[in-house]
């Protein structure tokens, strides 16, 4: 697994992240948007653009350091296209200036994140976030595969979904995205429509396909959850916890079961 983490970043999350004074020459560069990074470490790789999909592996942190997000935690890089809203406005300006190999820490102020309304239960309104960030690649997207396959479940239901997955998976593995997030977030999709019992089936397709990802056993342990299913819940809750030690929400919900 490629580290974000070297010991340059394990010295700067150790810091208080207040940036009011760190402004001097060659530390933190200011954009003309108010985004803040400082290069923490520089490559030559490939430079990224625009259109182009990008790979990626991020801390988040609040301005106290209370981490809120690692892909490298869940050891799942973050893949989006670069410069189509997808994500928020600071990481798209911010992961445009780099190359691949790089690793930036971007200091977002709330509007270039989420902005007066925060994000869910996660991010507060107002918030300036710190992303420590590696660029792991950039190229060509490839074709997602979480509409299609939720057209198919729409039209012909759930064996019709596994049979085009693990078809396509096989004859055109270089055209689709097949990433752990496209199946989890249809799974998510089925959760959040009621069918519940079939995105139990999708995230086991998921499981199948990456059985070594501790995020595949987090979502099946919520599955089951709202399925009813505590005794299953909770075996893949510890084997998510087993595969990444750090998984807060993993050891919340076993300690509430077990309690």
């Amino acid at each position: 697994m490629k580290k974000l983490l070297t010991s340059a970043l394990l010295f700067f999350a150790s810091l208080n992240f207040s940036y009011s004074q760190t402004d001097s020459a060659g530390d933190t560069i200011t954009t003309s948007s108010g985004l803040k990074y400082i290069i923490i470490e520089k490559k030559d790789g490939a430079e990224s653009e625009p259109g182009k999909a990008a790979e990626v592996h991020y801390t988040g942190y609040f301005t106290d350091g209370k981490v809120f997000d690692s892909s490298v935690d869940r050891n799942e890089p973050f893949e989006f296209i670069l410069g189509q809203g997808q994500v928020i406005k600071g990481w798209d300006e911010g992961i445009d200036l780099m190359n691949v190999g790089d690793k930036f820490r971007l200091i977002i102020p709330s509007d270039l994140a989420y902005g007066k309304k925060g994000a869910g239960n996660i991010i507060p309104p107002d918030a300036v976030l710190i992303f420590d960030v590696e660029l792991l690649s950039v190229g060509d997207p490839k074709i997602a595969i979480t509409d299609m396959l939720m057209l198919t479940y729409a039209q012909k239901g759930l064996q019709a979904v596994i049979d085009q997955y693990k078809e396509l998976k096989t004859v055109s593995p270089d055209k689709y995205n097949f990433k752990e997030s496209q199946l989890n977030s249809l799974g998510y999709q089925l959760l959040q429509s009621n069918n519940t019992k079939d995105a139990i089936e999708i995230f086991k397709l998921n499981i199948e396909s990456f059985p070594n990802s501790s995020n595949v056993y987090d979502s099946i342990g919520e599955a089951y959850m709202i399925d009813g299913n505590k005794e299953e819940a909770l075996i893949n809750y510890k084997k998510s916890l087993e595969i990444n030690p750090n998984n807060e929400n993993a050891k919340q919900m076993i300690e509430k079961m077990q309690n």
